[in-house]
């Protein structure tokens, strides 16, 4: 293992949460531009088309950021390499990233990043328990920032990444978390939490360490107990077919690959989906999934009122019993559309009614139209188009 490397991130990463802890609401950053890396476009026309008609109706204006590699680009690999070093994020929804390549470790085709994590949100017709949708998180670090702390362990996520995990998940204020590894990691884990800053696992949060035999059971609940789930790489793909089987959820996630950074989300350098597919397989056009991860990426950008408007739309329509194919619904009223009719639906604002959206702790506290909840008194507007784009 390179001590000097782990102390290094351990240490940035920490320090980055210190810095920015201190920070008051009184100053927001707003950017005017998204920033991809290119290619941009889908390389397939339904998902192309519908990005766009998503981008136009949110008035999103691109920035594309030039890639140092050839734009002919064929395979996972050639776009998937190097993206840690690049100044703005991939976004990919289209390309569905199976977890099973995390048991590889170091595949050529597998992206690059310190940490991945997506998201199950489920609130449709009948999916809501007491009002509360299904909101979970499903967290892993990549094979390559684990490392073999002692001789004849099995390898551990790098402090510094296991850190930056549970802040992001925090961040989403998310309390109920569990972390499941093979019996074998069980005490390693254990003691890495020892190193762990304290405020992360603070009074308010419930933590446990399961070995994946003892996490069976409640991942095939319908309604997992917890809002987060660190998972080891190697158990993945085990942990998200459990899910897909327990909740009814089986088709496709919005997925993230991050970075070390100095916000408590990281540094996104990808946007993915995940989902138990054959390599190379090629994802249908799925609008949640699409607009889910537009969403999130929005949101790292620092465009969060065009993040929240885009959930609430979408979020409305499914609670008014509009569904698609994939994520469908047994409620006797609920009217099954193609992936493109959402979208249109979506960008046509055809909700029904004034009832609120659900809340999704990926974007944190919807805002309420016309009220301002925390008071912000100065904004610094930042226009990343090149002058191509204007």
């Amino acid at each position: 293992m390179d001590m000097a490397h782990h102390h290094s991130d351990f240490h940035s990463a920490r320090e980055g949460r210190r810095a920015t802890k201190g920070v008051g609401h009184g100053l927001r950053l707003i950017s005017t531009g998204l920033r991809l890396a290119e290619p941009v476009a889908a390389p397939h026309g339904e998902w192309d088309a519908a990005f766009t008609k998503l981008r136009e109706w949110l008035g999103i204006a691109l920035a594309p950021v030039p890639a140092p590699r050839a734009p002919a680009l064929r395979k996972v690999a050639d776009w998937a390499r190097g993206f840690a070093a690049e100044p703005a994020p991939y976004f990919a929804p289209w390309h569905p990233v199976s977890p099973v390549m995390l048991q590889g470790g170091h595949g050529p085709d597998l992206p690059r990043a310190d940490w991945v994590m997506s998201y199950l949100f489920e609130h449709g017709p009948g999916s809501a328990v007491r009002g509360e949708p299904l909101d979970l998180a499903l967290f892993s670090p990549h094979p390559t920032a684990c490392a073999v702390e002692r001789e004849g362990e099995a390898p551990m996520p790098r402090l510094a990444v296991l850190e930056a995990m549970l802040d992001a998940a925090r961040a989403e204020s998310r309390t109920r978390l569990a972390i499941i590894v093979p019996t074998r990691q069980r005490n390693a884990m254990a003691r890495q939490l020892l190193l762990v800053d304290r405020e992360l696992t603070r009074e308010g949060t419930e933590l446990e360490v399961l070995t994946i035999e003892a996490a069976l059971g409640a991942l095939l609940c319908s309604r997992p107990r917890w809002d987060g789930l660190i998972v080891m790489p190697e158990l993945r793909s085990i942990v998200f077919a459990l899910l897909g089987e327990g909740t009814g959820c089986k088709g496709a996630w919005p997925m993230l690959w991050c970075n070390l950074g100095h916000e408590a989300s990281g540094a996104l350098v990808l946007a993915t989906s995940e989902a138990l597919v054959e390599p190379g397989a090629r994802l249908p056009l799925d609008a949640p999934v699409l607009m889910q991860a537009l969403a999130l990426t929005l949101d790292h950008a620092g465009m969060r009122s065009a993040a929240c408007r885009l959930h609430a739309a979408a979020a409305r329509l499914r609670d008014s019993g509009v569904v698609t194919s994939a994520r469908g619904s047994t409620a006797p009223y609920a009217k099954t559309v193609s992936d493109a009719e959402l979208v249109q639906l979506v960008c046509a604002e055809m909700q029904p009614g004034h009832r609120s959206a659900p809340n999704w702790r990926a974007l944190g506290d919807l805002p309420v139209t016309g009220t301002v909840s925390t008071p912000v008194n100065l904004n610094i507007v930042t226009s990343t188009l090149s002058p191509s784009c204007l």
